[in-house]
């Protein structure tokens, strides 16, 4: 069965291309993750530095809203391969394959027989998270915050085999990573320790709290570091706290109730649901394994370390608990694996129907991929919004300034579209000085005297031009 392990690959890889095809390759893209690869493409040109990253002139010209890794690390990507919209979503696709890497070698050191057979399950769990799917386009700090939390729970499992000093350092390491991606968040795999004591019980005491000490001196050594190394980066990671974290939980409120969030992890934990029912009537009769439920609770636990905790606040969004579903996944496939390895093992490799499994595998890829091509170039969310944008950043000068009546001052997307494409920067001060000014279609705003429209046709704005 081993050498016909590529079919199970080859269709959850095709499924989830089939899932993103439609906005992988298109244009137009959540807001955050406009700005974010926006601040990235100003990095990788010299707009602004790594501890002071730049949006636009007018719109946070010193951009503290979250750590800077991310963007630093995006960077890298627009300076390789230049500056188009598909820079921003390679970028994100990769850092779900090295997610998937990782969640495939924990499966490994979870399970010790059939581990490669089924090493392909959590991942098939993963890929049916409706925010999964939905997160690879569109460019989320989250995407690559959960590649810092995977690697730190991946390092903890291997400091139990060897080295272990070495790979509790590595796991603080990438704490410390998470932590300068999406901030303080990242913090939860700190609790993975304490649940395999309390669970398993296959560590002492004494274990538990030293490796738990190591853990912590290890993260957070690199912020004393930069203290005396980079000072300024303390200066930067003190504002984005002030800014971000107490603002938020003082004075921030997003959501009506603050078990939202328990909620959408239920809502997106759903189509899991439904596959362990399914596994569960087609294998009734197998029984689940001690010492796999002891390990499901411990990453059901560990999910839920970076679910709860956000409760505190009221301002919540789904995507905030990504780097928390590779654990769930790896939980559930946990209680179903004996399940799946059951049904395996009656697989006739040299059967007319494995056959036909591989051919459809290989199709579902092909069509995934063919999906993804044929959807590049169009244009997904905000179509109106991008060809005005489009049109308007043809006659507006690069790197200047337009002019935009009050009323669309906060459209933030239409702030990310305008330096995204086209380094222009959205001036919404009164008086007005610029040589172009923008104005909604259906506002009674008056355009100053000065100004004559230009012959342009335009879906929601129109462009004036002083004369």
């Amino acid at each position: 069965m081993k050498n016909n392990l590529y079919p199970f690959y080859l269709s959850v890889f095709g499924i989830l291309l089939l899932i993103i095809s439609p906005a992988m390759l298109s244009d137009g893209m959540f807001l955050d993750g406009l700005l974010y690869a926006t601040i990235s493409r100003n990095l990788a040109n010299g707009i602004g530095d790594f501890w002071h990253p730049h949006l636009t002139k007018t719109l946070s010209p010193v951009f503290v809203g979250h750590p800077p890794l991310v963007f630093g690390l995006q960077s890298l990507f627009f300076k390789i391969l230049g500056d188009n919209i598909y820079v921003e979503r390679l970028y994100s696709f990769l850092t779900y394959v090295v997610t998937g890497i990782i969640i495939v070698r924990i499966w490994k050191k979870l399970i010790v027989s059939d581990s490669n057979q089924t090493a392909w399950l959590p991942l098939l769990l993963w890929i049916t998270i409706p925010l999964v799917s939905w997160a690879i386009p569109n460019n989320m700090l989250e995407n690559t915050m959960m590649i810092f939390t995977s690697l730190s729970v991946l390092f903890i499992l291997k400091s139990f085999e060897n080295r272990r000093f070495l790979y509790l350092f590595l796991a603080g390491f990438s704490l410390f990573g998470a932590f300068l991606s999406k901030g303080f968040v990242g913090f939860f795999p700190f609790t993975f320790i304490f649940w395999i004591f309390l669970i398993k019980r296959n560590i002492s005491f004494k274990r538990f709290f030293i490796d738990t000490s190591l853990l912590l001196f290890s993260t957070f050594l690199p912020f004393v570091v930069l203290y005396f190394v980079v000072p300024e980066s303390i200066d930067s990671i003190l504002m984005y706290i002030n800014k971000q974290v107490i603002d938020s939980v003082q004075n921030i409120q997003t959501v009506e109730t603050r078990f939202y969030i328990l909620i959408r992890l239920f809502l997106e934990l759903i189509p899991i649901f439904l596959l362990i029912l399914l596994s569960v009537a087609f294998t009734f009769k197998v029984r689940f394994s001690n010492s796999n439920i002891k390990c499901f609770l411990v990453f059901l636990l560990l999910g839920l370390s970076g679910v709860i905790p956000m409760m505190i606040s009221m301002k919540q969004r789904g995507f905030y608990i990504l780097p928390t579903f590779p654990f769930f996944s790896i939980a559930f496939a946990l209680l179903i694996v004996e399940r799946v390895s059951y049904l395996m093992k009656k697989i006739k490799t040299g059967g007319v129907k494995f056959k036909i499994f591989k051919y459809a595998s290989i199709l579902i890829f092909a069509i995934g991929i063919s999906l993804v091509l044929y959807n590049s170039n169009k244009i997904g969310r905000d179509e109106h919004k991008i060809e005005d944008v489009r049109a308007v950043g043809d006659i507006v000068p690069k790197n200047s300034m337009l002019a935009v009546e009050p009323k669309i001052r906060t459209d933030w997307s239409l702030h990310g579209y305008f330096a995204r494409y086209h380094y222009i920067s959205l001036n919404y001060n009164i008086p007005i000085n610029e040589k172009y000014l923008l104005v909604d279609k259906h506002s009674n705003f008056e355009v100053p005297s000065q100004y004559v429209i230009v012959p342009l046709e335009l879906n929601n704005y129109e462009l004036y031009q002083k004369h």
